[in-house]
């Protein structure tokens, strides 16, 4: 059981659930700022990204964790009306819908952390155009597809054996319930490690990996440029704000994430039932994890040049925009040939910077071997 949602009972037993014996006010008040700054970020950021026409890879994977982040945002609603009464009030559909969102929305979110650190490396490594933007767009949608699927099947066999219990006969009239699983104490904590293990294990041992042979490619790169005093912009803006990009929100993953799971897996092999500090570090760990849902939008719409343009665009400054659209052609997909002015007998530079609203690429090699160690 995931203890994201606070939801006592499950796997604890006849137990105390896990929540904080603090006074409610404070908790609901960060629980609120979270929950409409996650939903307004994200919902900015996916508009900015459709309002500037920036459909890449990169930008799918970012307005598909976005909907991950808004979609496991939902689950806060849950989380504060189970701290202002102590006893389960949505029934069993209730019950199961909340475990199967908290569980979906965190392996769509995980495994697009992944795709992102593994997309981040194959273009910044990329020596030639193989494949155009439209297939790897349609790669992408293929892999998000195919992910939602996966993420929508894993928790059924754990909601299906939810339902709402009640302790005692006086709770049975009164209506006090609480939502439990049928499986056995055993059974949820192999469940519980197994979640571990496909839900944070193996697509951290990926991320980890593609995000180190980056930086390692990116540090090669910077040592062979300054030794042969190559220009800055053959690994051009774009590409390189992207890339720091994702590799802040791969930090940022691991350092409010990596608390939830260490605190699960300790309460899974725990014994002795929750204690005070336990549930003091249950919220904690509950508010890093939802603080990452606003935190992700926030970077993108800092690092990116996407929502800039949109708002100058759309808002503040639209007769200059317009007047430099007449100027300026912009593209949202490669190019594969350079742009040469044949009323001038100059030789074509080795690379080109395009001007791109989009995050992802502008970089346009003469010679595919400009971009290799």
């Amino acid at each position: 059981m995931n203890t994201s949602l606070g939801i006592g009972g499950v796997g604890d037993g006849d137990g105390p659930p896990l929540v904080l014996s603090l006074p409610p006010v404070p908790q609901l008040v960060i629980l609120g700022i979270i929950f409409v700054a996650s939903v307004i970020l994200n919902c900015v950021s996916i508009i900015s990204i459709v309002g500037a026409r920036a459909i890449t890879p990169i930008n799918l994977l970012i307005i598909n964790l976005a909907v991950s982040d808004i979609v496991y945002s939902l689950t806060i609603p849950i989380f504060a009306v189970h701290i202002v009464i102590p006893w389960w009030p949505f029934g069993r559909v209730g019950c199961q819908l909340a475990i199967a969102i908290d569980i979906i929305a965190m392996i769509v979110g995980v495994y697009t952390i992944t795709a992102l650190s593994v997309e981040r490396y194959m273009d910044v490594r990329e020596r030639s155009r193989r494949y155009n933007d439209q297939v790897k767009i349609i790669f992408v949608l293929s892999f998000i597809i195919l992910l939602w699927l996966f993420a929508i099947l894993f928790p059924l066999p754990m909601s299906s054996s939810l339902f709402v219990h009640n302790r005692t006969r006086a709770a049975l009239v009164s209506g006090v319930s609480e939502c439990k699983s049928r499986w056995t104490p055993g059974e949820l904590s192999r469940y519980v490690q197994l979640k571990f293990a496909c839900a944070f294990l193996l697509p951290s041992l990926i991320t980890c990996t593609f995000s180190f042979r980056l930086i390692l490619f990116l540090h090669r790169w910077s040592i062979r440029s300054r030794r042969l005093s190559l220009s800055q912009n053959s690994l051009n803006n774009y590409k390189r704000r992207a890339t720091t990009l994702v590799l802040l929100i791969i930090i940022s993953f691991f350092v409010l994430w990596s608390p939830l799971w260490i605190l699960q897996l300790y309460d899974t092999f725990n014994k002795r039932g929750p204690t005070p500090y336990i549930q003091i570090l249950n919220f904690l760990t509950l508010v890093f994890v939802y603080a990452n849902g606003l935190l992700n939008p926030l970077l993108y719409l800092i690092l990116t040049q996407n929502f800039r343009d949109y708002i100058k665009r759309n808002k503040w400054s639209p007769w200059i925009y317009r007047k430099r659209s007449k100027t300026n052609h912009q593209t949202f997909i490669y190019r594969t040939k350079p742009i040469i002015n044949h009323n001038q007998n100059q030789d074509p530079p080795t690379s080109f910077i395009i001007n791109n609203d989009d995050d992802q690429h502008a970089f346009v090699p003469n010679d595919p071997s400009s971009t290799a160690i």
